[in-house]
């Protein structure tokens, strides 16, 4: 039995998936050789990975996510992830990607140590290659999840298509879990096992919260029946989220209206910056230059803690009926380096979404798709 068939039979998978993890294994031995490593992360590997059956057929609605570690020529790795990108096109799925990460085999011996990495090695799944897994880190920087959770702040405000709404709502609501384990210094790997756990014994200082459990039902309810009520999920996120970052720290409920205040709170939560980090954030500024000031501010701040600020700004707005605070625009034009957008701008929501898009983009180039 192949590995592919292994995995699909193991978690009732469908045969359509099957076939797109087939399509992956022989794409990376045309293109990579026989040498290439494959590591399927959750959600595929631990059964959360979510598909529906339609009337037009079955519908893939997470993505596959992993990583790739392979010495081919720059050439034949082009090769393979255009295949890829291809393959994920093809199927035609909405919500589906296919976004494996490819390093060179030299990768292995210095994984970031991150929760997603020990997850991985905890409960990964070696689709090509064998051995990988036991190199995955096993400690994580609590602080590179806190960083992780503030990035993911704009996943509710990435869409207003419903199914995609509830879809991406769902998803951040699942952090909850995900941050206390991490809080806690320990991992429980797949989103359902996290969310059951946690709605079992909700950990200090995640407990006696009603509206984080209330959430998180809603969440385990559109993983079980994708992608969810988007009303009801719509109706809970700026509550559960505000309450969740609140108790991080222990701090006061977060404000309506984002300052500067805020983005320094969410500042302190986070890891210093690397020096490649820094180099990476400098080229940046060279490569457009919008003036010494500005330029000097933005390379000086940390931009997730005010990229986090923006977003909250914007999901008081979306979820709570309010106009976009003036504070949310001056935020969000120092994290583009971008003129202030205008309050009485048509579609305002539309217009800050483009522009936060653009700042992170710059902040992160790798990630323009």
């Amino acid at each position: 039995m192949t590995r592919t068939a292994i995995l699909c039979e193991r978690f009732e998978y469908p045969v359509e998936l099957r076939s797109v993890l087939d399509a992956v294994v022989d794409s990376a031995r045309a293109s990579l050789g026989e040498a290439a490593i494959i590591v399927l992360s959750p959600s595929v590997s631990t059964g959360d990975f979510l598909w529906r059956r339609t009337e037009a057929g079955v519908e893939l609605m997470s993505d596959l996510d992993g990583f790739v570690f392979t010495d081919a020529p720059a050439g034949r790795i082009a090769d393979f992830e255009q295949t890829i990108a291809r393959l994920a096109k093809e199927q035609g799925d909405p919500f589906f990607e296919i976004d494996l990460s490819v390093s060179r085999r030299a990768a292995l011996a210095a994984l970031p140590e991150t929760f997603q990495m020990v997850e991985t090695g905890l409960a990964g799944f070696e689709l090509v290659g064998d051995g990988a897994l036991a190199r995955f880190p096993t400690r994580f920087d609590p602080g590179a999840s806190r960083q992780a959770l503030l990035l993911n702040l704009w996943k509710p405000l990435a869409s207003d298509e419903p199914d995609a709404l509830a879809r991406n709502v769902a998803r951040s609501l699942l952090d909850i879990p995900l941050i206390a384990t991490s809080e806690a210094g320990h991992c429980v790997p797949g989103h359902r096992a996290r969310a059951e756990a946690f709605l079992a014994d909700p950990p200090e200082p995640f407990a006696n919260e009603p509206v984080l459990a209330a959430a998180l039902e809603l969440a385990l309810a559109a993983r079980t029946d994708p992608p969810g009520d988007p009303a009801a999920l719509a109706a809970v996120v700026v509550p559960a989220l505000g309450a969740m970052l609140s108790r991080l720290d222990g701090g006061p409920p977060l404000p309506s209206r984002p300052d500067a205040s805020l983005v320094r709170r969410f500042a302190r939560w986070i890891p210093r910056r690397t020096p490649r980090r820094l180099m990476g954030e400098l080229r940046s500024v060279l490569r457009r230059p919008s003036g010494p000031v500005r330029d000097l501010r933005w390379w000086e701040r940390r931009k997730e803690a005010l990229g986090a600020a923006v977003c909250w700004g914007l999901l008081v707005s979306r979820f709570g009926g309010e106009a976009i605070a003036p504070e949310t625009l001056d935020l969000l034009a120092a994290f583009a380096r971008e003129p202030r957008l205008d309050l009485e701008s048509p579609d305002l929501l539309e217009a800050a979404r483009r522009q936060y898009r653009r700042g992170f983009v710059e902040l992160y180039p790798s990630r323009a798709s």
